[in-house]
């Protein structure tokens, strides 16, 4: 009985904890995540891991489709060095999570026509990158990209740390908490740096 009442204790004070996080809003300044030890992550993987690795690649291919913006309509050095850092570490995220999709037997989302802009939203998290936010980068160069570059993609990789704690805080699989709580750690520090660039 004793058992029960503690995971019954645990997975409420997860479910707040969770909902404390998704009433942030958009702030880049969230709170830090838990230890992972202190949330009961193991090797097994429940939903919380199959849905995060689902919808974490939907959310890295959209990014490196905006890193894909890039290269022809801009010469900033820190802009294009971000794009292709981004391209490198989210390819690499993106195979690692095909395979432990593959390996639970659950389903990878499937690669999107680089044009149908309107599914970059489909996992409906946050700072997610609209049709016509795609559209109006399209239109633009040189410093009016790079500006309005940086600051769409500050708000989608701050929703991808929001992504991020709410696994740390539900999932079982520990190889996924180590990826989210890296991805916590990188992508705030990328936000920290897009702010400075655009103040």
């Amino acid at each position: 009985m004793s058992t029960r009442r503690s995971r019954r204790r645990r997975s409420l004070t997860a479910t707040l904890l969770v909902s404390a996080m998704l009433t942030a809003g958009c702030s880049s300044v969230a709170a830090a995540p838990p230890p992972v030890q202190a949330m009961g992550v193991g090797s097994d993987r429940g939903d919380a891991d199959v849905r995060f690795s689902q919808e974490m690649i939907s959310h890295h291919r959209c990014t490196i489709r905006l890193a894909g913006l890039v290269k022809d309509r801009t010469d900033d050095p820190y802009v294009r060095g971000l794009a292709a850092a981004l391209v490198r570490s989210e390819t690499a995220d993106i195979d690692l999570m095909t395979g432990w999709l593959r390996s639970w037997k659950a389903e990878v989302p499937a690669e999107r026509d680089p044009d149908d802009h309107g599914a970059h939203g489909a996992h409906g998290m946050p700072g997610t990158v609209s049709a016509a936010q795609f559209s109006s980068l399209e239109r633009r160069s040189g410093a009016d990209f790079d500006r309005r570059w940086l600051t769409v993609l500050g708000r989608h990789l701050d929703s991808g740390v929001r992504m991020s704690q709410v696994v740390i805080a539900l999932g079982r699989h520990r190889p996924t908490a180590r990826m989210a709580g890296r991805l916590v750690t990188e992508q705030r520090a990328r936000i920290k740096e897009i702010g400075g660039k655009l103040t």
